[in-house]
């Protein structure tokens, strides 16, 4: 189950962080961190955070924009494959149907061209699954991935916490207490004495500011798994579909059409144009509706690459 983003106000200003829901543990813990932070040493605050940046860096560069598109190519290539069989098989029965046949004869052409294309369907259904196999293995895998984000999210926002919670507590402490003996001596020590605390204070806010930009990052991403877990989920419910329903329903059709209830196996034209027309129909609609999925996956993963 995916952990969800939730609105936490934690600044007495009511400013509202998009944050993750830490725990008692977890708050906890990034209090007791935030004590520990001085303010002071430069080089503590430039290296603050630094460690989910780092994670995030390397997983944004070796994860996402390196998984491979499941099969995509290959399905279009199928499918359009099996509508080149499917016009080869409607043209040989309008050739045989205007030639001069006994019944018999006209229904053993058809069901040689038939079975022919009968054939073709079925070796498609078989690619299709396995197709649809690798769909599921990938998107099982970019829940993977959407985990990780979601804990290097958790990670930003401990330091985020912790960070703000000290801020407020030097600016509200010993930032007021430098900045009122300064006022009240008048000596030049303790007014640069409060400057130079002061300066601390916004060079810190500056760094948390920093974190949540980068924390933007593995948001972002979340994102683009949905985009492509999305097309995969609709790619791969739309080859379910059509291997255990359409194709399933037009051999159905195709059956009534031949006219094997009668004696004399006369192929119904109208019927047999219809049932094909819904099945190219069909056909059609899963590659416009996969050309479509590629395409905003596309515009996304090339918005994500520009960031």
């Amino acid at each position: 189950m995916k952990e969800d983003i939730i609105l936490t106000v934690e600044e007495s200003d009511n400013t509202q962080w998009r944050m993750t829901k830490l725990s008692e543990e977890q708050i906890r813990y990034a209090r007791e961190f935030s004590e520990k932070i001085d303010i002071t040493n430069k080089v503590m605050v430039l290296q603050y955070g630094s460690l989910p940046q780092n994670k995030v860096k390397i997983f944004s560069e070796s994860s996402l924009l390196s998984v491979p598109s499941a099969d995509m190519n290959e399905i279009s290539e199928d499918i359009t494959k099996l509508i080149r069989r499917q016009n080869e098989f409607r043209t040989a029965f309008r050739r045989r149907n205007t030639d001069s046949q006994s019944p018999k004869e006209a229904f053993d052409s058809f069901r040689v061209i038939y079975d022919r294309f009968s054939a073709s369907m079925s070796e498609t259904a078989r690619r299709l699954e396995i197709h649809r196999s690798s769909l599921l293995r990938h998107i099982t895998r970019l829940d993977v991935l959407y985990d990780q984000c979601m804990q290097f999210i958790r990670e930003f926002d401990m330091y985020i916490y912790a960070g703000k919670s000290r801020l407020k507590s030097c600016r509200e402490t010993t930032l007021k207490e430098l900045t009122e003996k300064a006022a009240r001596t008048g000596f030049l020590e303790d007014t640069i004495a409060a400057e130079d605390y002061r300066e601390a204070c916004d060079m810190f806010e500056k760094k948390l500011g920093d974190l949540s930009v980068s924390r933007a990052l593995p948001l972002q991403v979340m994102t683009q798994i949905k985009l492509i877990q999305n097309t995969d989920k609709m790619t791969a419910e739309n080859l379910r579909r059509l291997g255990s329903d359409t194709f399933t329903l037009y051999r159905n059709r195709i059956l009534l059409a031949s006219g094997l209830q009668k004696e004399d196996r006369v192929i119904d034209p109208q019927l047999f144009e219809e049932t094909n027309d819904d099945l190219l129909s069909a056909l059609q609609a899963v590659l416009r509706t996969q050309k479509q999925g590629m395409e905003d996956q596309r515009k996304g993963l090339s918005l994500f690459r520009n960031q």
